[in-house]
């Protein structure tokens, strides 16, 4: 028969299992400003990215990959009061801001840039021979009406190689084939430099083909060397009909302490937007803050607001004038989210002072709540442990 204590015991690890899987998953969303409550718009789900992609590296990451080793080292199944400690630590320092916005440390921490880089995949023979195939897409995503540009290289070590043919196969994420292509090295058709060895294809997708605002293709390569030895990859992209356009027109103002950035959107059907951006310093070398919002807007023209809390910048000690360096814009009603092509360095903000910002925390209570909740059954956890 199991004992009060063991009872207990039992609840607290069960609890606190749940408290680090969820901080885990945070971390590897990139970061807090990816967890957004009810209340508060949500992120879009990423774009498709190539095969081989592991999770973006980055200080969330790496403080979760610590916390994780620390806890194995610690307990076989679960950590101990130190993991606690930390786990606290970091929603107390998350709750000091609105989940619509947070600080950047560096330009690599922007998350609209780092989640639109281009992965490519490389693909050696049934031995891990030589000559590699590497493919991947121009971008990740693509916007109508532009066609999706797809490039492909056979190598040798370092050195690119001609290739005797290249094709593919494009299919969509239910796996419904779509079309074929023959990829080019002769400048022409998308390619950029004839003979270079960097092979282009073109592919024109059609909004009828899934009748859906977005869709993630898949495209099977097919190379073969001049020396007949044949290679196969694989990469993707995502093709977006978003229902809506930023217009170009900005504004932005002081309010209540903190800096709001307008957008102006001009919607060709109802629905539900996500707007993110990302400010910098005026030189744009310096990046500053993140913000994001989401509206469900009717056909025609509206303003959209991007809340940068004022702390941010007030403990960033940078006066303005702010420069708005990355705007994403997507269509966010069905999934796939459809997503604008990105706008960059749209917009110079008013030179305010650092100082005119808010110095108050936003103490997010529930991130506060978190944070007791995990601290303190840590410790009566490190308590029972010491006791037996």
């Amino acid at each position: 028969m199991s004992t009060p204590s063991a009872s207990r015991r039992a609840r607290l690890l069960a609890a606190l299992g749940v408290l680090v899987l969820f901080l885990l998953l945070a971390f590897l969303r990139r970061g807090s400003s990816d967890v957004v409550p009810t209340a508060e718009p949500e992120r879009p789900v990423p774009a498709a990215a190539a095969t081989t992609a592991g999770p973006t590296s980055g200080p969330g990451l790496t403080m979760a990959l610590g916390l994780t080793a620390a806890a194995t080292r610690q307990h076989p199944t679960l950590p101990q009061g130190g993991l606690a400690h930390a786990a606290a630590d970091d929603y107390r320092r998350r709750a000091r801001y609105p989940r619509s916005s947070s600080p950047l440390a560096t330009i690599e921490d922007d998350p609209i840039v780092r989640e639109r880089v281009v992965n490519p995949v490389r693909s050696r023979g049934p031995g891990n021979e030589e000559p590699s195939l590497t493919v991947y897409p121009a971008r990740v995503g693509f916007e109508s009406p532009e066609p999706a540009v797809v490039h492909a290289f056979l190598s040798m070590g370092d050195d690119r190689i001609e290739a005797s043919s290249m094709r593919a196969t494009v299919t969509t994420d239910q796996l419904e084939p779509v079309g074929e292509l023959e990829y080019r090295d002769d400048g022409t058709g998308g390619d950029a430099a004839a003979d270079d060895h960097v092979y282009t294809a073109v592919f024109q997708p059609s909004q009828d083909a899934t009748a859906r605002p977005a869709t993630s293709y898949m495209v099977r390569v097919v190379a073969t060397s001049r020396g007949d030895e044949e290679r196969i990859a694989v990469t993707s992209f995502l093709y977006s009909f978003p229902d809506a356009q930023l217009t170009g027109a900005y504004r932005d103002a002081v309010v209540d302490g903190s800096l709001q950035v307008q957008a102006e959107v001009s919607v060709t059907a109802a629905g539900r937007f996500h707007l993110e951006a990302t400010l910098y310093d005026a030189a744009g070398e310096r990046a500053l803050a993140w913000a994001q919002t989401a509206l469900e807007l009717p056909e025609g023209r509206h303003w959209m607001t991007l809340p940068y809390y004022g702390l941010i910048l007030r403990e960033r000690g940078v006066d303005g004038p702010y420069l708005v360096r990355h705007v994403a814009l997507s269509t966010v009603s069905a999934m796939p989210n459809a997503k604008n092509r990105l706008a960059d360095s749209v917009h110079v903000t008013a030179a305010y002072a650092a100082q005119r910002f808010t110095d108050a925390s936003y103490d997010d209570p529930e991130l506060l709540d978190a944070a007791d909740r995990v601290e303190r059954d840590g410790a009566d956890l490190g308590g029972l442990e010491a006791g037996g």
